[in-house]
């Protein structure tokens, strides 16, 4: 069933501080990529949007309804997968799990059958009796996706879902994603733009509390046609180009540098962007 979320005019201030200035969005079936550097107000958006925080101003609707009034039947769609989950040390993975499959009204037989399929997509079948204290970064990561998605949501919130897990992981947890968002709706906070730009239906740029973009991979790559150039410079030229150019990469040969770098005015003969060149120009 295809969904819609509206963010209509969304604010939030703590005192005078102003965390977002005045969001919209729509957002249907698919991955979305929300982007920014820390402090644009990203944790606070999801917060919002699941009902973890209330905004000052503004309203989100769902599937045509305020979702204070949905309250509940809105609520219990959503899996959140915070980018810390604390508290739990002395579980381990497999009671965590029932607890949280409880808290999401699932029964013992359909939790028991949901978990021990998770825990082997994810390759964590053979250490769900160790206590979470034991468990390294990337393990709790996938460990708290699973949390996240043991009850089917129609919504599904994502913070930093790749953080500490190495590439295989960071793959596979990318393919899982993609696999299972057909029929939901998937918000995916990250800075590691290979984890989202093959998989996202459309990204939304955050910046200063704003979005300053949202629109496919393949629109904002457009963005910069004719601005990103590669160049061999001396090595003690190199504090001259930093000074007026973004540059995205340096490498060094011999007694040269090759510098990939972005202008602000659009020239001829210039290379294809990639979305490391898009995170440098806009964040």
């Amino acid at each position: 069933m295809e969904q819609q979320i509206l963010i209509n005019n969304i604010s939030k201030q703590y005192g005078d501080k102003e965390v977002l200035n005045d969001i919209n969005l729509s957002l249907t079936n698919g991955i979305y990529g929300l982007i920014g550097p820390n402090g644009a107000g990203k944790s606070t958006l999801m917060s919002i949007m699941t009902t973890l925080l209330k905004q000052t101003n503004g309203s989100i609707h769902y599937n045509g309804k305020d979702i204070s009034i949905l309250k509940d039947k809105y609520y219990t769609k959503i899996g959140m997968m915070p980018q810390n989950q604390k508290g739990y040390d002395n579980f381990t993975a497999l009671q965590f799990l029932y607890y949280m499959a409880t808290l999401k009204g699932m029964d013992k037989k359909q939790a028991t059958t949901v978990i021990n399929e998770l825990l082997i997509k994810v390759g964590l079948e053979n250490e769900k009796n160790k206590k979470l204290k034991a468990y390294s970064g990337g393990m709790l990561q996938r460990l708290m996706f699973v949390q996240a998605i043991l009850s089917d949501p129609s919504i599904l919130v994502l913070d930093e879902p790749t953080a500490g897990l190495d590439p295989a992981e960071r793959i596979r947890l990318r393919n899982l994603i993609a696999e299972i968002a057909k029929d939901k709706i998937v918000i995916i906070a990250t800075h590691v733009m290979q984890d989202i730009e093959s998989i996202a239906k459309e990204l939304v740029l955050l910046k200063d509390r704003k979005i300053i973009f949202k629109g496919t991979t393949d629109e904002i790559i457009h963005t910069l046609d004719g601005k990103v150039f590669e160049k061999y410079i001396k090595i003690d030229e190199i504090d001259s180009y930093k000074e007026r150019y973004k540059i995205s990469r340096v490498s060094r040969l011999d007694d040269k540098l090759l510098i990939r770098y972005i202008i602000n005015e659009v020239s001829d003969n210039s290379l294809n962007a990639n979305m490391e060149d898009v995170y440098l120009y806009y964040m």
